[in-house]
């Protein structure tokens, strides 16, 4: 066939749809690429089909054969056939679309791109139509190499999913930007597994939708290829135990890395992480949560481990990816340290699943236990009790030990205001070794307690009225009438800057040399922390002649003088100003010798460093070891720059140096029982041996709170409360969760004193009973104690056998003498009463509560206790759920049994539920804190424990065991319950100590106390 003639079949084809000279434009066109008559036979075929495609597709046909090479003409053409066979509106769709699709898309990548979809085509119209859409962005970003796979992969899904595969098409040219195209199987089998049924049993796709057009977004922020390749392994192995676990873990991940920083160390934590996840996500998602915290307490500042020593130390031997970490990795201890970490939690998860989410949580003892190993450094939970008595030692006032907040120097120490509390960093990992970390910490807390002992905020202001009024005429500035603080002193100075760091240098100094002379064992340390403080200094260019000289002067109060190299042209004012601070650096100068000779330092550098001095002359050789030679004019008068004190002397203020109102400065401190023998007999003072510290619940906790079971802190917000925190055992994974518990103790609210009018008046007879027999049993003050070796007076028999024993020439005693003594009977008792919502319930015909008889079985008791005379107090508790257990006082160890606790009593009532096991400990903390030979814990309750996740056994497994607990403290524990029903369950509840059912509840208040009367005779 002719040129012509097929020109002209062509052009009348067309003119069906188009104008004739555009016909014929198009026909000559494609007789031109020599495809016209392939095209005019696909465009009759896709006519026959549907002359409404057929229209669409002609019309669309000029502008695609301008922007297609010749051959995909035609390709095009049978797709537009393809769709239509299985969708006219998809056709349609993409004969309409093309046009402005190809001119997006490169020429080269059209044939490929058009040639993809027609093999989509096969299985669906929409999907090849979808695909065809995104091939232009999926080659710009990976190539056309990668449409294959990614289409193949989409169309994989699609048959799966068709909502899914649609999706996943849709976001290629996203994902392609940040992921491999080899890792685009796994991506989509990640979204297909987070597609799970809804209440009504059809497909949820939010989640699996999400993950689609979130995860370029997530994956992006990635550092390597390989990271990525992990989390999304890690994810697919979540989302087969839990989708909701790997929906958590793909939106938490990359705040996770972030916080780990080198790649190595993530791609080490993902490995591990999928190993656990095979056998628990619970677990994994607690150890990926914990990780970053894990390697930053291991060592923060190590490089990442290697490949080739995952698996050290008997961890499980994983393959690790290429990483484009560089570096030799880390020390084999630190590997060892986070490996034996994962290790031990790998070790429970093969037993307990439960015990293993809350060991990599870090919830438990065990799991803080292990912890405290893989990290670096000491915490200051581990010696906080150490430190605290140390303190107290040196200071001899109660000294309370707190971690720094967040955001202050790391390795820093400072004291409260009031000098109670003493805050430390709460990690020290300045060396390698426990011993001389701790060994920081001890020479930190010796100085802040030397401060509190050795009068440093004890200063007496107005001796230093002088002082105040020279500053003021020589600097011309008015000084107040009264100092309010040293602080206000310095503000009389041109520079307070430069007197204050002269002031700090001087007192710490002296602070140094009393606690040097008094406890000669810290000199040592205190000497090595000083030498290796002085180590790490250099003195850098770019310092004033002031601030060197301060620096100098800073270095010669720490270590040996002669060893500081002072230069030439400042030899003069250091001598000087060194002669004048180390007058006063003795135990015998006081605060106030301090600060007089610190303003005669002053005047004499501001007038030394006035004038110019000499610079080395052009071209003469550098020392590198001498300080650079200062020049001196462009700071003269300009802003003196603080020195960075050393670390182990902590932060002073001189604001807090005010004059002393009877605070804890202003009594003398005597030296503890804690000043041991040094050398030579010289007194010392040694730190105890560590012990066990308080648990945190996370590893922020580790980092932030120092507690001892039973330290409260009170609330700002609400005077009068204080909260507690406690462990509490599950059975379930045999260990305590560490501050478990959240204890909140306060005053019990006030009624009226009706109550205990009506108790008297219905038990008056009892009462008196009850009264004469307590007061019978009560012992006298003293009691005589014979044949003594010394005493207030002779006894008369002994010395008569005495004087005849030496008449027989035997050997005589020497115990012929009383000593009146205090009798035996000392006992302290608390009483714990069970207010949940089921004391309300009415026992007998009268309407009577369970409450109300408790309450008048204390007042009964109260009365009792009073007449016998034994320390004693009341508590009531009740709460809901774990954070928040309620603790009221009816009356404390040292209130007076009186109105105001009568008023208590009357108005406690029926709570919500009850924690037994936050309350006894918090008993137990109560009841250590009174100094008696015997202390009683009686529990009255109404039933067994019930609260939020606290039923059954676990409540009765840990109510034993802070029963257990209160035996291994000496306190003996004693149960009364007046439930009918307790005999099922009582024997595991209380059958390690003493207990009691009473039957008839409203006998309580009678028999209460001849109980106990029992427990204490």
């Amino acid at each position: 066939m002719s040129a012509d003639s097929i020109v002209n079949k062509v052009t009348a084809f067309l003119e069906a749809d188009l104008e004739r000279m555009a016909a014929a434009e198009l026909a000559g066109r494609l007789v031109g690429i020599g495809h016209a008559a392939a095209a005019l036979e696909l465009l009759t075929e896709l006519r026959e089909a549907s002359r409404k495609v057929a229209s669409v597709a002609v019309e669309a046909l000029p502008e695609v054969v301008a922007l297609l090479p010749g051959e995909a003409v035609a390709t095009w053409i049978d797709l537009a056939i393809s769709l239509n066979e299985q969708s006219g509106a998809a056709s349609i769709k993409f004969c309409k679309e093309s046009p402005a699709i190809l001119r997006a898309m490169e020429t080269v990548v059209a044939g490929p791109a058009l040639s993809m979809a027609l093999e989509l085509a096969e299985q669906d119209a929409n999907v090849a139509l979808e695909g065809f859409r995104q091939a232009s962005g999926v080659a710009a970003a990976a190539g056309v190499v990668a449409l294959p796979l990614w289409a193949q992969i989409g169309a994989d899904l699609a048959k799966l999913d068709y909502v899914l595969g649609i999706e996943y098409l849709r976001r290629g040219p996203e994902i392609l930007k940040v992921l491999a195209q080899e890792d685009l199987k796994a991506w989509a089998s990640v979204s297909l597994k987070l597609v799970t049924p809804n209440s009504l049993g059809k497909p949820d796709y939010m989640a699996a939708l999400a993950f689609f057009r979130t995860s370029p977004a997530l994956l992006g922020d990635l550092a390597t290829p390989a990271v990525r390749r992990l989390v999304l392994a890690l994810g697919g192995v979540l989302a087969d135990h839990s989708p909701e676990q790997a929906i958590e873990f793909l939106g938490e991940a990359p705040g996770w890395l972030r916080r780990i920083r080198d790649p190595q160390w993530q791609e080490r934590v993902l490995q591990y992480g999928t190993l656990i996840a095979e056998r628990d996500a619970a677990a994994a998602m607690a150890y990926l949560r914990r990780a970053p915290e894990v390697i930053d307490l291991a060592d923060p500042d190590a490089p990442a481990p290697s490949p080739a020593l995952v698996g050290a130390g008997g961890a499980p031997r994983v393959p690790v990816a290429p990483s484009n970490a560089t570096g030799d990795g880390p020390p084999l201890a630190m590997i060892d340290r986070f490996d034996k970490w994962y290790r031990g939690g790998m070790e429970v998860l093969a037993y307990n699943p439960d015990a293993a989410r809350a060991y990599f949580a870090v919830e438990t003892r065990k799991a803080l236990d292990a912890l405290e190993e893989a990290a670096s450094g000491v915490a200051l939970r581990s010696v906080a009790r150490v430190l605290k008595l140390f303190a107290e030692g040196l200071s001899g006032h109660p000294v309370t030990i707190r971690p720094l907040e967040e955001g202050e120097a790391p390795i820093r120490s400072k004291a409260s205001a009031d000098g109670s509390t003493i805050f430390l960093p709460a990690r020290m990992r300045r060396y390698p070794t426990k011993e001389d970390n701790l060994r920081v910490y001890k020479v930190l807390t010796a100085h802040e307690a030397g401060h509190l002992e050795y009068g440093t905020y004890d200063l007496h202001l107005n001796r230093l009225a002088d002082l105040a009024a020279q500053a003021g005429v020589r600097y011309g500035r008015a000084a107040a009438s009264a100092l309010a603080s040293l602080e206000d002193l310095f503000q009389l100075y041109p520079h307070p800057l430069l007197i204050r760091d002269l002031w700090m240098m001087a007192e710490d100094a002296r602070i140094e040399a009393c606690l040097k002379a008094e406890y000669p064992g810290l000199r040592r340390d205190m000497a090595a922390v000083a030498r290796e403080e002085v180590a790490r200094r250099s003195l850098t260019h770019g310092m004033s002649v002031r601030e060197l000289v301060v620096e100098l002067l800073l270095q010669m109060s720490a270590g040996d003088p002669d060893e500081v190299r002072v230069p030439d042209a400042l030899a003069d004012v250091v001598e000087r100003a060194w002669a004048l601070l180390q007058a006063v650096a003795t135990p015998h100068a006081t605060a106030e010798d301090v600060v007089r000779a610190v303003h005669r330092a002053y005047v004499l550098i501001e007038e030394l460093t006035a004038k110019d001095l000499p610079t080395p002359p052009d071209g003469a050789p550098e020392d590198l070891d001498q300080p650079r030679e200062p020049r001196v004019g462009e700071e003269q008068g300009g802003a003196y720059r603080p020195v960075i004190p050393f670390i182990h002397h902590g932060v002073m203020d001189a604001a807090r140096v005010r004059e002393p109102e009877g605070g804890v400065g202003d009594q003398a401190a005597e030296p503890s029982a804690l000043a041991l023998e040094g050398a030579h007999g010289e007194p010392s003072l040694s730190l105890p041996t560590p012990v066990e510290g308080r648990s945190s619940s996370s590893l922020a906790d580790d980092a932030r709170v120092v507690s001892e079971e039973g330290t409260g802190a009170a609330s700002a917000a609400l005077p009068g409360l204080r909260a507690f925190f406690y462990d509490e055992w599950d059975g379930r994974i045999q260990d305590y969760r560490t501050r478990w518990c959240r204890v909140v103790e306060q005053a019990a609210p006030e009624g009226t004193e009706d109550f205990i009018g009506l108790v008297r008046s219905r038990y008056g007879g009892v009462l008196s009973l009850i009264r004469r027999y307590f007061e019978g049993i009560r012992p006298p003050a003293l009691r005589q104690m014979r044949r003594q070796a010394d005493g207030e007076e002779v006894d008369i028999e002994a010395a008569v056998e005495a004087l005849v024993e030496r008449k027989a020439h035997v050997s005589a005693s020497e115990g012929v003498y009383i000593r009146r003594d205090r009798r035996d009977r000392d006992v302290a008792a608390a009483f714990l009463v069970d207010l949940s919502g089921s004391t309300g319930q009415q026992i007998g015909p009268g309407g009577a509560r369970i409450i109300d008889v408790e309450k008048e079985g204390l007042v009964l008791l109260c009365e009792a206790l009073e007449a016998i005379g034994d320390q004693y107090a009341v508590y009531g508790y009740s709460g809901q759920s774990r954070h928040d257990v309620q603790v009221l006082v009816l009356k404390d160890f040292d209130e007076r049994y009186g109105p105001q606790v009568w008023r208590r009593i009357d108005a406690v009532g029926p709570l919500v539920q009850n924690r037994d096991g936050a309350a006894i400990r918090h008993a137990l903390h109560r009841l250590s804190e009174r100094a008696a030979k015997v202390k009683l814990l009686v529990v009255l309750s109404d039933g067994r424990p019930l609260d939020d996740a606290y039923q059954e056994e676990y409540a009765l497994e840990d109510t034993k065991a802070a029963l257990r607990e209160a035996k291994a403290l000496g306190v003996h524990p004693f149960c009364i319950t007046v439930d009918r029903e307790a005999r099922g369950y009582l024997a595991r509840l209380y059958g390690e100590v003493c207990y009691l059912i009473i039957d008839r509840a409203e006998s309580l208040p009678e028999r209460l106390p001849r109980i106990y009367r029992t427990l204490t005779t």
